[in-house]
């Protein structure tokens, strides 16, 4: 397990009962599961990876539409969560950095608002090069960098590295990166932009007037070059 990895395990551990109360009824979050599943298609009997996938909320559609779903994060507790509250999944206590899967062993690997606690980006997306199948895909969500220089790099855009944060009442620490950034990474571990989106949300998906005026999130499509 990586340095980055410990660490969120701890502070997720520690956090686990507040964050999945918090988690469940954010708005943002809802909007950005939405906006992922609009690029999936027909995921019946597909394998899908969840990685980074907290307490498992975000893997019920996916198992409500026969999918094949496993999910994996590093906090023992939220798997624990997931597995007594989500049916038809299965949950394990991994590192998506370093897995144990074997290589083509996936159609889709989802992840929403993980990669950020990763400092090495292109190391998790050389591991999940290795274990997706030829044809599969894989769909990134992160923070827009507009939104980080909004919420807290006092409107800065180019700040980058690892920063704390307090998300409701929530310690995180997160490694921010520009546009530029993401692109130069996923070109680097052989995968290709197929999709972007920068969903609009309407006003009954945000909680402040201002989320209405600038892109909230960002959601990648990758394939193997």
């Amino acid at each position: 397990m990586t340095d980055d990895s410990t660490l969120s395990k701890n502070l997720y551990n520690r956090q686990c009962s507040k964050y999945c109360k918090v988690q469940l009824g954010d708005r943002l979050t809802s909007s950005a599961r939405k906006g992922t599943y609009s690029l999936m298609g027909n995921i019946k009997n597909k394998k899908m990876l969840f990685a980074g996938c907290g307490n498992g909320h975000e893997c019920e559609t996916a198992a409500r539409e026969n999918a094949i779903v496993t999910g994996i994060d590093v906090s023992d507790k939220e798997i624990l969560f997931a597995k007594k509250n989500i049916k038809d999944a299965k949950f394990l206590v991994m590192d998506f950095e370093k897995t144990v899967f074997k290589k083509n062993s996936f159609d889709i690997i989802v992840s929403i608002f993980s990669i950020m606690y990763k400092k090495n980006l292109i190391s998790v997306l050389k591991e999940w090069r290795r274990i997706l199948k030829a044809d599969g895909f894989v769909i990134i969500v992160v923070p827009h960098p507009v939104r980080k220089m909004i919420a807290y790099n006092n409107m800065n855009y180019f700040v980058r590295g690892k920063r704390w944060e307090n998300w409701k009442g929530i310690k995180r620490f997160n490694y921010y990166r520009l546009f530029e950034d993401y692109v130069d990474c996923f070109v680097g571990s052989k995968f290709k932009i197929a999709k972007l989106l920068e969903p609009k949300l309407n006003k009954n998906e945000i909680e402040n007037e201002i989320d209405i005026k600038h892109p909230n999130f960002l959601i990648f499509k990758l394939v193997k070059t």
